[in-house]
């Protein structure tokens, strides 16, 4: 049974709070911080807070609303990963799948309905950006087929809304 989280996602930037009120639908219950930790340790990396306090709540949930623009094009946040190994789309498995055409410090954390994820970049600082990598490009070039997206975990919920269609 799906459970319907709600509630206004308070962002702070900057010293002011912004609010984006996106309801996660959750067939998970949440996810441990230990399984965080173990999953941090297998990367070798630390996930930000923000992203962290998210799918404690909301482990391999689906945001509505789940559309962003990137490069003018609108894109699909179709669901996190979960962090739970027994789950079919979960973030270890999904990353060894890509590993392969991914770049190296590029760490999938959501995904599209297309076969298209949504990454952290964490080559040039411990705190990573976000990236969008389209997986048909990445056959060819891994470079191009990893965009930036924007700065932060709570910038890109920021940039989700409803269909233009």
């Amino acid at each position: 049974m799906e459970d319907l989280v709600s509630g206004d996602q308070e962002i702070n930037r900057g010293g002011f709070i912004m609010s984006n009120n996106i309801r996660w639908i959750c067939e998970n219950q949440g996810v441990e911080m230990t399984i965080v930790l173990k999953v941090e340790t297998i990367f070798g990396i630390k996930f930000p807070k923000d992203y962290v306090e998210c799918i404690l709540k909301n482990d391999g949930g689906y945001p509505k609303p789940n559309r962003f623009t990137l490069n003018g094009n609108e894109e699909v946040f179709n669901n996190l990963l979960s962090l739970d190994e027994e789950d079919v789309s979960n973030i270890i498995e999904t990353y060894n799948d890509v590993k392969d055409r991914l770049i190296e410090r590029v760490i999938p954390f959501a995904e599209d309905p297309f076969g298209n994820l949504i990454c952290f970049d964490y080559r040039n600082n411990e705190q990573p950006t976000i990236v969008f990598w389209q997986h048909e490009k990445a056959f060819n070039n891994k470079q191009a087929a990893t965009k930036h997206l924007c700065d932060s975990f709570n910038d890109l919920l920021l940039m989700l809304h409803e269909s233009k269609e």
